[in-house]
């Protein structure tokens, strides 16, 4: 009698260590980010905290993100809301196999020039100027994508260059051979406080308020992609432009949604474990949202 309750009271601690938190490691969801130095990666960190299941993957950026999800190579992704839209217009079939899962925060397109410049604001770009966005597939290259299919007149014109992170800022810094970065994260990231910032001897913050964008761009839904923000003053002392009297000022930014994107077909399979990792990305997102916040 003693052996049969021993091996029924086994067998239901099985049945609960089964069903625990910590066994979500049994179903994998490989979460796509981006770059290490960004708030992506570290919010699917913040993710992966509460549901032990989910695996990190770092990557280029947003459409990088999505040819990894549709392809099967990654279960979801972090991804800027006006990646869908530049994706959409490429592969509107594959598009149709991701679900939104939620907004993690909103993001600011950054523009940092040459101080020499004394360029002001994005519209002030001319042909014989060239922008750093990054390689194809990341977050900076798909926004001003975007800007090219928003305004063909205005951004088509300009000389682009596929480098990123410090490069990019040292290039600038320079200035013979690029003249800005765009560079496309919430407020608090370190790559803008730590590495963009040690190079305000050089280079200086741009308004990216083009407000036509706003206007113009829309997404598969017919939502606008893009709203008007700013950076507030005092965010990046060193590289925002000096205020009338004391400190920095603000600088107006295009500001777009960061969102979380599932692939149908995993969806399908788990459903139970999909209603967790929701549940988990809810707990996170307090964290999470703390990233975009100014520090």
């Amino acid at each position: 009698m003693k052996k049969i309750y021993f091996l029924l009271a086994a067998a239901a601690m099985g049945i609960a260590a089964a069903a625990s938190p910590a066994n979500a490691e049994a179903t994998k969801f490989k979460l796509c980010t981006g770059n290490s130095q960004l708030n992506y990666f570290k919010a699917g960190h913040m993710v992966k905290a509460k549901f032990p299941g989910v695996e990190v993957v770092e990557t280029k950026g947003s459409l990088d993100n999505l040819d990894k999800v549709t392809s099967g190579e990654c279960d979801g992704a972090f991804v800027q809301s006006d990646a869908l839209l530049v994706y959409s217009s490429r592969n509107a079939k594959a598009i149709s196999s991701l679900e939104r899962a939620g907004i993690l925060y909103q993001e600011q397109a950054h523009m940092v020039c040459n101080r020499n410049l004394n360029l002001g604001r994005m519209v002030n770009l001319t042909k014989d100027m060239t922008v750093a966005i990054g390689p194809e597939g990341s977050g900076a290259h798909t926004t001003w994508d975007a800007f090219v299919l928003a305004d063909k007149a205005r951004y088509g014109k300009i000389l682009t260059d596929n480098r990123s992170g410090i490069r990019a800022i040292q290039a600038v810094a320079d200035g013979t051979q690029v003249q800005c970065a765009l560079v496309v994260t919430a407020l608090n990231s370190s790559f803008m406080k730590n590495d963009a910032s040690n190079a305000g001897d050089r280079v200086v913050l741009v308004g990216t308020d083009d407000r036509d964008m706003t206007t113009v761009a829309k997404d598969a839904r017919g939502q606008y992609v893009y709203t008007y923000g700013e950076i507030p003053a005092g965010t990046y002392p060193r590289i925002q432009p000096s205020g009338a009297v004391y400190g920095t000022k603000a600088i107006g930014t295009i500001q777009l949604d960061a969102v979380f994107v599932a692939n149908t077909t995993w969806i399908d399979a788990h459903e139970r474990e999909y209603d967790g990792l929701l549940r988990a990305f809810q707990s996170a997102k307090p964290e999470i949202q703390k990233l975009a916040q100014p520090q």
